[in-house]
């Protein structure tokens, strides 16, 4: 949905852009999803048609991949800790910088929780954006053999 709502101005779905974001995050989707399969469509249709395919992709990995289970809690752990590691700093930093609000005249305390919980959504965002793209150049890792050190 947001990849195809930050290519869309107005009515008009830039078909180029969505296919372009979509095999840079979603890289085993490219045999599957071509301009020419979303260019007559809406923004809601394109929408549809992208999550259809990521799903059929998503599923197909799932039963060439043995341990995907294990893998896909490890990423997400690790994109967790990772996101949650940078809130903390965020929050940190709010915390300094809200103090400077108070010479301007504005309530430290109402500033600062309102900036904490738009911190947080963006926390939320970060979280799954990261966990899914990480997730997925997972699968295009796993496709690629393995080389040797010489």
């Amino acid at each position: 949905d947001s990849i195809v709502k930050a290519q869309t101005t107005g009515n008009i779905v830039d078909t180029a852009k969505v296919v372009d974001k979509i095999h840079l995050f979603f890289p085993p989707t490219q045999p599957i999803v071509r301009e020419s399969d979303i260019s007559d469509m809406d923004e809601e249709s394109v929408a549809s048609f992208i999550k259809v395919a990521v799903d059929e992709v998503f599923k197909s990995k799932v039963k060439e991949m043995a341990n995907l289970g294990r893998s896909s809690n490890y990423i997400t752990l690790v994109t967790m800790d990772n996101a949650w590691s940078d809130h903390l700093q965020s929050m940190e930093n709010l915390k300094e910088s809200v103090i400077l609000r108070q010479y301007q005249g504005l309530d430290p305390v109402k500033e600062y929780a309102s900036e904490a919980f738009k911190l947080f959504k963006g926390l939320e965002d970060t979280m799954r954006n990261n966990a899914v793209y990480s997730l997925w150049q997972s699968f295009v890792a796993a496709q690629q053999p393995a080389t040797t050190a010489a």
